[in-house]
């Protein structure tokens, strides 16, 4: 499937006035053009399986929470890394899918509606599952993971991306050995994910309702994912900073600059509305401190382009 672009104006603060909250490593193996290229043929192939059986996008009503949840916290991501502007994000529900919810490297996100339904999902509690699988993107796990899997894989140092890819699909002992990467991931994604949605304006207890509703096994949380005892203990930790990120974005203007970017695809939206989001303050760290800010807007064009 083509995705469908549209420019946005993106009011971002003056990084030069402010510090991130985040820190990204970059010395991974493989290009990153060719980690997300082959997803976005992967996600494409998924979601024309989706749209052939009638299970893709038939939602309307989480279709405008994505569209008003996704970007704010889209725009948070690029605060904190701003090549993520540079990506050509996507979303997509899917009904009777094999998917709770699952993020792509290159912005490639899709979400079970029956999960939301069954797990009753505050917008709040909706945001930080969101916040979640984009922070898989913006640390470029898929990317990292394959790096690391050369150590474990035969004449791994010498093997391409795909090929050491197409390994880890099968072969259970490389994946074994692979499981403590995979826990720490996850909770690397619970911490951004808390980060970003907390910037954005969603409550921050609603990251731990929802890790409650995740809870520690069955069709919600795969086996790759620490406990939710170690979930709710890092989120409990991080949960005061949260409230003063949280309490920065509810507060007054900071300097900014104009970013243009590729507006995300939520749902083939061809004609979005004008949205208005938080704002994130002049100085991240004075904010966490004494929890000063401001708000900006962002303006999304209502046009879109192929």
């Amino acid at each position: 499937m083509k995705a469908l672009l549209a420019t946005v104006l993106i009011a971002l603060p003056g990084l030069a006035w402010g510090q991130r909250v985040l820190e990204f490593s970059h010395d991974f193996a493989f290009s990153a053009h060719e980690v997300n290229s082959l997803a976005a043929r992967a996600y494409g192939a998924r979601l024309r399986t989706l749209a052939l059986a009638g299970k893709l996008d038939r939602d309307p009503a989480l279709k405008a929470r994505l569209q008003r949840i996704v970007p704010r916290l889209l725009r948070a991501a690029i605060y904190e890394r701003p090549t993520a502007a540079k990506l050509q994000w996507e979303i997509h529900s899917c009904s009777e899918c094999d998917e709770n919810a699952s993020a792509m490297a290159g912005g490639k996100l899709l979400v079970s509606a029956e999960m939301v339904r069954r797990l009753r999902f505050s917008d709040a509690e909706l945001a930080y599952l969101l916040a979640h699988e984009m922070a898989h993107v913006l640390a470029q796990h898929t990317r990292e993971f394959v790096s690391v899997a050369r150590y474990f894989v035969d004449n791994g140092l010498h093997r391409g991306y795909r090929d050491i890819r197409n390994e880890l699909s099968w072969s259970f002992p490389v994946m074994l050995r692979m499981h403590p990467v995979y826990v720490q991931q996850e909770l690397e994604a619970d911490y951004i994910g808390f980060v970003l949605a907390a910037q954005a304006g969603f409550r921050p207890k609603a990251m731990i309702s929802l890790i409650k509703k995740l809870g520690d096994g069955g069709e919600t949380v795969l086996a790759t994912h620490p406990s939710e005892a170690q979930r709710l203990a890092q989120a409990r930790g991080m949960l005061e900073t949260a409230r003063r990120l949280y309490a920065c974005a509810l507060k007054g203007p900071a300097p900014r600059r104009h970013t243009r970017v590729n507006r995300p695809e939520v749902l083939q939206c061809r004609s979005c509305p004008t949205i208005s989001t938080t704002s994130f303050p002049s100085s991240r760290e004075s904010c966490i401190n004494s929890g000063g800010a401001t708000p900006s807007s962002a303006t999304w064009s209502s046009s879109t382009t192929r």
